[in-house]
């Protein structure tokens, strides 16, 4: 899935939309359709280049009950190497340069979800969240979640909802672990916080938990964490910090050389780094008129 590809998806999506569009800044709870997207870039030249492209978007339609969102985020990293080299004499030679580019760093997640108020401190919840992320050694990892869950606090200023999941998995791994299951039942908790600190700034906390019932080390945590600052009743500059760690990562496939340093073309499996961290820096683009129904 390509990042522009994603992201004209989901603007076709917030397109096809019969409903009316409301956009308001804080106003999670106001009945509606709700959509806001974001981008974020960075890129390096001279003597390497580095490329990062990330985008996200948040397509949601809200009930006085119920609440059904769909978002999905992308991250992608390429980078070249310049590489040179001089071809003649000492005295007379020309400069050859060559340029290496390949991707170092992938991220997409697309989560599908709905909730519904039982009452005003209890909610039914259901969703399926989808995951590619090769460079943790994760193809594809598709999680089905049903469960239930609380809201223990519901102001202009704060939000908090913890949520008790049973889950199941289905994992496609880069390298296949042969000790293992790739699909499997589990639990899942987790916490919703929001914190409006000014004006024009707010606190997001999102934590979840997930436990392999197949295999109880195999814990993963999911928490990121997001500082939406409002620019404009339309514009946000929202930096975030999300933190992925698994206490079994998945493995990679490393060449195997001997004490002299030369290669025997065998390769070994080894596990991947237990955390993973992804900081972006976005701003989020809210579309559409303002308005209720």
């Amino acid at each position: 899935m390509k990042i522009a590809s994603f992201f004209l998806i989901c603007l076709v999506g917030f397109c096809l939309c019969s409903t009316p569009v409301t956009v308001a800044a804080d106003d999670d709870k106001t009945p509606g359709v709700h959509f806001d997207a974001e981008l974020a870039s960075v890129w390096t030249s001279g003597n390497s280049e580095t490329t990062t492209l990330g985008s996200a978007a948040r397509l949601r339609r809200v009930w006085p009950t119920t609440e059904l969102q769909l978002r999905g985020k992308a991250t992608e990293t390429q980078s070249t190497t310049l590489t040179r080299t001089a071809q003649g004499t000492v005295d007379d030679f020309q400069i050859i340069e060559d340029e290496n580019t390949e991707k170092t760093a992938e991220f997409y997640n697309v989560q599908a979800s709905a909730r519904h108020d039982l009452s005003k401190y209890f909610f039914a919840f259901g969703g399926v969240d989808w995951m590619k992320n090769r460079f943790a050694g994760i193809d594809s990892r598709t999680l089905l979640a049903l469960g239930a869950g609380n809201t223990w606090a519901d102001t202009d200023r704060t939000s908090f909802k913890t949520f008790y999941n049973f889950t199941y998995t289905f994992q496609t791994d880069v390298v296949e672990n042969p000790f293992v299951k790739s699909d499997f039942p589990g639990l899942q908790a987790g916490f919703a916080w929001k914190q409006r600190l000014t004006d024009s700034t707010r606190f997001i906390s999102d934590l979840v938990a997930d436990l392999n019932l197949d295999n109880t080390d195999d814990v993963r945590l999911d928490w990121l964490n997001e500082l939406p600052v409002s620019i404009s009743s339309k514009l946000e500059l929202k930096p975030s910090l999300r933190l992925l760690w698994r206490n079994e990562p998945s493995l990679t496939e490393v060449p195997l050389i001997d004490v002299g340093g030369t290669p025997t073309g065998d390769t070994v499996l080894t596990p991947l780094s237990e955390l993973d961290t992804i900081f972006t820096l976005a701003l989020v683009v809210k579309l559409g008129p303002t308005a209720e129904e």
